[in-house]
């Protein structure tokens, strides 16, 4: 089996089945021949144009008497694909048919920004075989992709006769965001349990939530939680090590098509998509109960082991033209906004939409560092200096990202409770009172 690069495919398009250029054009010479023959009475011309001519006639019907059931079935793996990373396509072909094929040359076609494609030749396959061929992927951006049909083309050994068909068979590949690892975790204020998915009830005045289990021999009985094995007949509880419940959080991703820039895998919205999808996923890993929302209010993913569905929504995710709503970061404990351009009044928005007492961590999108020109043909826009001072002064941590900046090192200065944050303008002077 010889694999090929794909090429434009040439002379009858797939789902026809008759003579190539090759028996038409014998078929025509071999019909002159004999007419030639019989007006200059040459009866050697006469049999090399009977030849000629009979050639193409045999193939189509041999052609028309084969009956060719061909399947196919298209397997990507890994099941989950990051941008950069590599993966496998295998293309299996099987003949459902009752006779035996001739050798097929199989055509799947490119996928743009995942896949070169394959065109290789696959030997004849007797009734109920299958042949198999392998291609590498590596998909250069997220979203969701799809393999169009492969092709076949099955012909007689001298090339006169063909049967080129599409096979009934698509493939949708999602590649997920790519995820930085991250370490630390800020302080919030958070009520909500996120292993037992219930309010804390030191929230309320008790005791607050912590895990236990039954006595061991060995554990030290200074563990023992007496309160527990009160409402344990006979069974004494000890405490955890850990606590099994941190207090919730919000994500929020702005992807407003106004207030991103740049186009594709180098544009502004990738680092965001990249930096929520880490940041939730980091959460995740530390039992949160997280929300992730986008700018305008829709749920794009809420629970505890939701990270498949955090990155499956992050995967589609693309510039947007609604604007930003206060019930984006609606909730308590903990949130983080992944923002964009921001002028003024967005950002009194969301410091009005933040509720007392709630830890707000704010990463500001530098734009204007990112090469080219904002999506959707609208106006360049960059962030507002007094957006990012405005956030801080009612109680945000805001964080400035720029294009080519460390994502984990964004969030380790996120982490750090209290830290001055370099990049921002200074904080507006208070207005003086005249008594």
């Amino acid at each position: 089996m010889a694999d090929r690069p794909p090429r434009p495919s040439r002379g009858r398009p797939a789902g026809l089945r008759g003579l190539t250029t090759r028996g038409r054009c014998l078929l025509a010479g071999g019909l002159a021949a004999v007419v030639c023959a019989i007006a200059l009475d040459e009866r050697d011309l006469l049999r090399v144009g009977l030849f000629a001519a009979l050639l193409p006639i045999l193939a189509v019907l041999a052609g028309a008497v084969r009956s060719v059931r061909l399947s196919a079935e298209r397997n990507v793996g890994p099941s989950r694909l990051m941008p950069g990373t590599a993966g496998r396509v295998q293309l299996t072909v099987t003949n459902t048919g009752s006779t035996r094929t001739a050798a097929l040359e199989i055509n799947d076609p490119p996928v743009v920004d995942l896949s070169g494609g394959i065109r290789c030749l696959m030997p004849p396959l007797r009734p109920a075989h299958r042949a198999r061929t392998e291609y590498a992927i590596r998909p250069t951006r997220r979203g969701r992709f799809v393999f169009e049909p492969p092709s076949v083309r099955v012909g007689d050994p001298f090339g006169l006769w063909e049967d080129s068909r599409t096979l009934d068979t698509s493939t949708t590949v999602l590649v997920v965001p790519s995820l930085v690892d991250l370490a630390g975790m800020p302080a919030s204020t958070g009520s909500r349990s996120a292993a037992a998915d219930r309010a804390r009830s030191g929230a309320s005045g008790g005791d607050p939530d912590v895990g236990v289990r039954p006595y061991r021999s060995g554990d030290d009985i200074r563990t023992i939680h007496w309160r527990a094995s009160a409402r344990h007949e006979d069974e004494l509880m000890v405490r955890l090590a850990e606590p099994v419940s941190h207090g919730g959080a919000v994500v929020m991703l702005d992807h407003r098509a106004i207030a991103h820039a740049g186009t594709g895998a180098t544009g502004s919205l990738e680092t965001a998509v990249r930096l929520a999808a880490s940041i939730t996923v980091h959460l995740l890993a530390a039992e949160h109960q997280v929300r992730l929302t986008a700018h305008s209010g829709t749920v794009l993913a809420a629970g505890r082991d939701i990270q498949d569905d955090v990155l499956a929504a992050l995967a589609v995710v693309e510039p947007d033209t609604r604007t930003m709503t206060a019930s984006s970061i609606a909730g308590i404990g903990l949130i983080v906004a992944v923002l964009a351009a921001l002028d003024a009044p967005t950002a009194r928005l969301l410091m009005a939409a933040r509720l007392r007492g709630t830890t707000a961590i704010a990463f500001l999108l530098d734009t204007a560092t990112w090469a080219g020109t904002p999506r959707s043909g609208s106006p360049d826009r960059s962030t507002d200096p007094s957006a990012g001072a405005l956030l801080q002064s009612a109680g945000w941590r805001v964080v400035p990202v720029r294009r080519g900046d460390d994502v984990a090192q964004a969030w380790s200065r996120a982490c750090q409770a209290g830290a001055p944050v370099s990049g921002l303008p200074p904080r507006p002077a208070p207005i003086p009172v005249v008594s």
